[in-house]
């Protein structure tokens, strides 16, 4: 089972994993580090660190912000941690495909179908006749 680190400004990491096992059930070998305002560099670091240690070296990161303190952080720990797959811009359908396929698929696998599935999960719902909606 791929593991999964879900890293985030304030409370979306927590809120996204909570949000995802709703759906999903509980989730084994899964972390979500909160990065918190005001909170230490260094501290957020070793706690990430730790996190990575834990679950295998090699989980998949999802983080919500290119450039963000959360990916700009595990950037820097794929030095200690050469495996690990960093994926920026996470949405619930990408985090849902990722609980329910990572027993199924290997790791590149598994980063492909979660890229295509956070595309496909951006969606604009536009009025139309009635009888012709579409989902």
């Amino acid at each position: 089972m791929t593991s999964v680190l879900i890293c985030m400004h304030g409370k979306s990491a927590t809120a996204m994993r909570d949000s995802a096992e709703m759906i999903c059930g509980k989730q084994e070998k899964c972390a979500a580090v909160d990065f918190k305002m005001g909170q230490d560099l260094a501290d957020f670091k070793a706690q990430l660190k730790k996190e990575i240690a834990e679950l295998d070296g090699s989980p998949i990161c999802l983080t919500d912000l290119k450039g963000g303190t959360p990916f700009n952080t595990l950037v820097t720990l794929t030095k200690d941690f050469p495996d690990l797959k960093i994926i920026t811009g996470t949405n619930i359908p990408m985090l849902l495909q990722l609980f329910v396929y990572r027993t199924q698929f290997d790791k590149a696998d598994l980063v492909k179908e979660l890229l295509s599935a956070g595309q496909k999960g951006i969606f604009q719902y536009t009025m139309v006749a009635q009888g012709d909606e579409e989902f």
